[in-house]
């Protein structure tokens, strides 16, 4: 069973200075057999690695980010516990 997966939301955030502190990523899923997920994870600068910045990421990069993080958080390492 797959679960397409779209992004619904695309938004960011800035400083005072007008820089970009952080983006948020809306997601929806929606399999065949009618289930949904939907999250909204937030990407942050440190994830975007050593002198990069929003500026530097297109959408497409951002949203691909935001999935990743996702992702982490639904197939967790094996050393983490659940609850």
């Amino acid at each position: 069973m797959t679960m397409n997966i779209y992004r619904n939301r695309l938004s960011y955030d800035f400083d005072s200075q007008g820089n970009t502190t952080d983006a948020m990523v809306g997601f929806s899923g929606l399999n065949d057999q009618g289930e949904t997920a939907m999250a909204t994870i937030k990407v942050t600068k440190d994830m975007l690695g050593d002198g990069k910045t929003f500026d530097d990421f297109s959408n497409k990069q951002i949203t691909e980010l935001a999935k990743k993080k996702w992702m982490e958080y639904l197939q967790p390492e094996s050393t983490s516990t659940q609850q």
